[in-house]
């Protein structure tokens, strides 16, 4: 193994490069702000490993129907349970059980830019930078890497894995295929589709060596998938019968399905719509990095291949797949400037490298600021004030969501108030609940049709259409008299099958 990760031959303690602790700093600079200032990228951030954590500290959530079929792991909630117990501790009344998950996500991933930089240092040490360096800045990478969701944790744990099992491949220390076969089997454990993709690496590092590789391998990777049976061991559930659950209920049930179907090409269009003209840099320099990694070029195509047999698509479920090609690229990029050159050179003169990461910046930024991606910056701002409008408002009893689309949108994680919560989804039941709620939340189309007690107070959406209003507040004043009773929240969810 070569250049600048600081390895020597012998079993000498590595070297840290300068350069790589500048830039898992440039990573942490660049992501604590997003982990700040944004809410959720998905739904399931919230509901599926927030909420139950929140419910364990504080013994009261929402269930949805896919907690109640029992088709999610315990093992991201209870991962996300010392943030969430801090912040809660710290400020019960606040949100920092909301935002600390999110910091602790981006520290995790500054193990990507490690990963990024051991794979690249194979190459040469501009190689390595490039490559960290595109890891800490990209726009994926740092968006991403803050979300509590399971693809994000999947993606967080494989990158460093898969360059474990390259520097296994290259020194032959078992220690590094026993963690890297740990970091896929938990990998894989927390996102089974990616099981097809995975078994390129595993087999390229394990090849015909049976006691040399397999073994190590496979029993890391066994302890991963051992993490996974005890966190829900843990909380009273049978081993690994959460994959059952969740296969029957989306490929035997079509569960999914509800939430749309694409067609096979769907990945291909969006990364296309995503990268823009980004791709004039990506594409010949994938060609590059395929050189020198064609294992990293096979297990991406195979996420995105897998990806793409399956009807409900999500441009997050392939985002392991689209980190690994970005990364390959950057790593490419270099070989790309010097093929360019044609100096014969191993390494690109220092002012044009700087251009070359200044470009990999630019575009980054753009892609950021502009659709498809620019809207994930606001995602779930609207609900999340909403429920700070509801939780601040004096007196406060009892909190109902009247016609809202989305369901589930009433969080306690996010209210964080022990007031009772309510489902209604018409004029008679917003009537005769009435005396159990104080706060009610409806699109603006249908405010007119809430008791008369209830005077409107704003909608968490102010630059939006009036038709786009989908979370304006009313307010009643006076007591709540009545528990929500039937109206209540996780009743409601489970007569609608929701």
């Amino acid at each position: 193994m070569t250049g600048g990760a600081g390895s020597t031959k012998g079993g000498a303690a590595r070297r840290i490069d300068p350069a790589l602790l500048w830039l898992i700093m440039l990573a942490a600079t660049v992501r604590l702000p997003i982990a700040l200032l944004t809410v959720y990228h998905h739904p399931d951030e919230i509901w599926q490993y927030i909420e139950p954590a929140y419910g364990l500290v504080t013994g009261d959530w929402i269930r949805t129907w896919d907690i109640r079929l029992g088709i999610r792991s315990w093992l991201i909630p209870l991962a996300m349970l010392p943030p969430v117990w801090l912040g809660h501790a710290i400020d019960p009344s606040g949100e920092l059980h909301l935002v600390l998950p999110r910091v602790a996500m981006a520290l995790a991933s500054l193990g990507a830019v490690w990963a990024a930089w051991s794979l690249g240092a194979r190459a040469g040490r501009q190689h390595a930078i490039a490559a960290a360096f595109v890891a800490a800045i990209w726009v994926d990478f740092a968006y991403f890497a803050v979300r509590p969701s399971s693809d994000s944790f999947s993606a967080l744990a494989i990158l460093p894995g898969l360059a474990l099992l390259v520097r296994f491949r290259d020194g032959g220390v078992r220690r590094d295929a026993v963690i890297g076969g740990f970091l896929l089997g938990l990998g894989f454990i927390t996102r089974f589709p990616l099981g097809p993709a995975l078994a390129i690496p595993f087999l390229w590092a394990g090849r015909c060596e049976v006691r040399r590789a397999w073994i190590p391998l496979l029993g890391g990777a066994l302890g991963g998938v051992m993490v996974d049976v005890v966190a829900n061991a843990v909380m009273g559930e049978w081993p690994l019968l959460w994959i059952y659950n969740n296969v029957f209920a989306n490929v035997v049930a079509n569960r999914s399905h509800a939430y749309g179907i694409e067609p096979a090409s769907w990945y291909l269009r969006v990364i296309a719509w995503e990268w823009m003209f980004a791709g004039v840099l990506i594409l010949p320099s994938l060609v590059f990095g395929a050189k020198r990694y064609p294992m990293l070029l096979a297990t991406p195509l195979a996420v995105i291949a897998v990806h793409s047999g399956i009807g409900h698509k999500e441009y997050r479920f392939i985002l392991l797949g689209v980190m690994l090609l970005v990364l390959l690229a950057a790593i490419g990029s270099v070989d790309l400037m010097n093929w360019l050159a044609r100096n014969g050179q191993k390494s690109v003169p220092k002012r044009r490298f700087a251009l070359l990461l200044v470009l990999w910046m630019a575009l980054s930024v753009h892609l950021g600021a502009v659709q498809p991606f620019a809207v994930n910056w606001t995602i779930g701002q609207a609900p999340l004030k909403a429920l700070r409008t509801a939780r601040s408002v004096p007196g406060l009893c009892g909190v109902a969501t009247y016609r809202i689309r989305d369901v589930p949108f009433m969080s306690r994680a996010m209210l964080n108030r022990e007031v009772p919560v309510l489902l209604l989804d018409g004029v008679a039941s917003a009537k005769l609940a009435q005396p159990r709620y104080n706060v009610a939340i409806a699109p603006i189309e249908h405010l007119g049709e809430l008791p008369q007690a209830y005077r409107f107070a704003g909608c968490m959406s102010p630059t939006a259409p009036l038709f786009e209003q989908q979370y304006c507040v009313a307010v009643r004043p006076g007591p709540c008299t009545e528990p929500a009773g039937v109206f209540d929240y996780n009743r409601q969810l489970i007569a609608k099958d929701l």
